[in-house]
């Protein structure tokens, strides 16, 4: 993937669509619009609204930021964990990260 590609909107919807293992017909359905509307937004042939793009960071569990290339993190939000689940999920990532770093 090229340098320019990372910051496309239709490039990043389709691999967090794929990476949380939703087919467009699907992912369509979750956000209430036609596998064609989805296509469109993949090859950057429609925009979706703001709106519509809140819509799917919250599907997608990412923000809108990222979807649309003001931030390049890879985000993934789990809006249902505790306090403590996060914090243990936080541990374990950094543990993970640092490990691999040292690799």
């Amino acid at each position: 993937m090229s340098e320019e590609q990372i910051y496309d909107f239709g490039i990043r919807l389709r691999r967090l669509r794929e990476d949380r293992g939703l087919s467009r017909n699907a992912f369509a359905k979750k956000l209430g619009v036609s596998k064609e509307t989805i296509y469109r937004y993949e090859n950057n042939l429609q925009s979706p609204s703001l709106e519509r793009t809140k819509e799917i960071a919250v599907i997608l569990r990412t923000s809108i930021d990222y979807l649309v290339g003001l931030d390049n993190a890879y985000t993934v939000k789990f809006p249902s964990l505790s306090k403590e689940q996060r914090a243990a999920l936080d541990h374990f990532l950094k543990v993970f990260v640092d490990k691999f770093e040292d690799s």
